[in-house]
């Protein structure tokens, strides 16, 4: 017997089954947009605490319609090999009608169209338009070129402005000068500067003895990006074989700047020590009766060979007039200066002159004028050096000139207190006791420490 489900219960559960789907549809959509919800919720909550975006979006809201209209912003470029001012303008997307106007512009302060590779550009916009142009020159000099109106453009180069701190060193030669300034305080450039402020008294390579102490005080320039240079040397001290030279910086009455011992004389002199930067070996001294080594005889050498280098700089020991400049026999290419009634100065061997050295051109104290050679009568590269009094030869080495004129007497009683000031300082240096700071600025001269200064040099 088949067993069958009564009719009425079949029909009772389809008539519920639409009913039930459309309820869990219902659910699960709710469900569905409860999470969504929240999770926008959460993620622009989350935006708005740690997301720029959000930040910038309430800065900009926050700002006035010409705000929004106006920008400034910069490009900056260096200069590469093969640059022009024309592809550099070009490689920034900067429109080639802004060349002229701006070359026009700075041809009276620098060239533009000489730039160097390495330094710096920087141009300004403001409202998309080109508004200033920005050239690193050097180190000290920057042109900036800055638009007047839509037609004109004006072209001024500013000064660096340097942080000055005043500098101390002390310390004893082991073997040069340039060698002990380069272990204590790093910088060729003090050392170069010690030894042409005393190039009239040391021949820094024949006069230098193991054990020479010196002191110097000078100033320390930081430049804006933060490197440093040294400025002037403001005093120092040089004990040579025992004898102190004392110098110290001062701008005398005539508005000339020099370096004076304590005693208000100029340390300069009307000649260099030698007619080198840094005096190389004496190889052959003056001689009324020297070996040649070429011609195997004895003659008179009436100078001082200083042997060095090829192509080294020979430098015209004072000011002067060139009174001859040519091959002259065993002396091969050779120079002679005037540099007043009294006094002459040779120059022979020289492997060649400096670029527009002519007779008759005026030269100054420790111009180039040629390089050292071996041209003539030589074994060797040799600078043949020969000094003249009253057109006579005498021994350069010995010779004794006056020195540059002294304080003046309308200046006198400042250049006292200031050498009074710096010789307690230099005697200082080193023994750990601390020193006032200079309360005055005298003429020519700077005091205390971090002034500014935009001098340069």
């Amino acid at each position: 017997m088949r067993y069958e489900r009564p009719a009425s219960r079949t029909v009772s559960s389809r008539k519920w089954l639409p009913l039930f789907f459309f309820l869990s549809a219902f659910f699960a959509i709710f469900l569905l947009f409860n999470v969504f919800d929240s999770g926008s919720a959460g993620f622009q909550e989350e935006l708005s605490l740690d997301d720029p975006r959000s930040r910038a979006g309430d800065s900009l809201s926050a700002r006035s319609p010409s705000d929004l209209m106006s920008s400034a912003f910069c490009l900056d470029d260096r200069v590469k090999r093969g640059d022009t001012f024309e592809t550099i303008l070009l490689r920034n997307g900067i429109d080639r009608d802004h060349l002229y106007p701006v070359l026009e512009a700075a041809r009276d302060s620098h060239n533009l169209n000489r730039v160097v590779v390495g330094r710096q550009f920087r141009f300004s916009f403001v409202d998309s338009i080109l508004a200033e142009v920005a050239y690193e020159i050097d180190e000290d000099r920057t042109l900036r070129i800055t638009r007047t109106d839509s037609a004109n453009w004006n072209a001024d180069i500013e000064e660096t402005l340097y942080d000055v701190h005043i500098g101390e060193l002390a310390d004893s030669i082991d073997s040069s000068l340039y060698e002990t300034v380069m272990r204590s305080q790093g910088s060729p450039e003090l050392a170069l500067m010690l030894s042409e402020i005393y190039a009239w008294q040391i021949d820094f390579h024949n006069d230098i003895r193991k054990g020479d102490k010196f002191r110097v005080i000078y100033e320390e320039k930081v430049h804006p990006k933060g490197y440093k240079r040294i400025g002037k040397v403001l005093a120092a001290v040089f004990e040579n074989d025992g004898q102190k030279l004392w110098a110290v910086r001062f701008t005398n009455a005539n508005g000339l700047v020099d370096y004076f011992d304590l005693e208000g004389k100029s340390v300069r002199r009307a000649f260099l020590k030698s007619p080198f930067k840094y005096a190389p070996r004496v190889s052959s001294r003056f001689s009324y009766s020297r070996f040649h080594p070429i011609l195997k005889i004895r003659r008179p050498h009436l100078g001082v060979d200083y042997a060095a280098p090829k192509g080294t700089p020979v430098l015209a020991l004072g000011d002067g007039k060139v009174l001859k400049r040519s091959w002259n026999g065993g002396f091969g290419n050779y120079i002679q200066l005037k540099h007043n009634g009294m006094y002459s100065t040779a120059y022979g061997h020289l492997s060649g002159f400096a670029k527009g050295l002519k007779v008759g051109s005026w030269v100054r104290q420790g111009q180039v004028i040629g390089f050292v050679g071996s041209s003539g009568l030589a074994t060797g590269p040799h600078l043949d050096f020969r000094f003249f009094k009253d057109n006579r030869p005498v021994d350069p080495l010995k010779v004794d000139v006056p020195p540059g004129d002294p304080v003046g007497q309308s200046v006198l009683s400042q250049f006292t207190q200031l050498r009074d000031y710096y010789l307690g300082r230099l005697e200082l240096i080193g023994s750990g006791d601390s020193v006032p700071p200079l309360v005055q600025d005298w003429k020519g001269t700077s005091g205390g420490t971090g002034a500014r200064d935009n001098s340069g040099g």
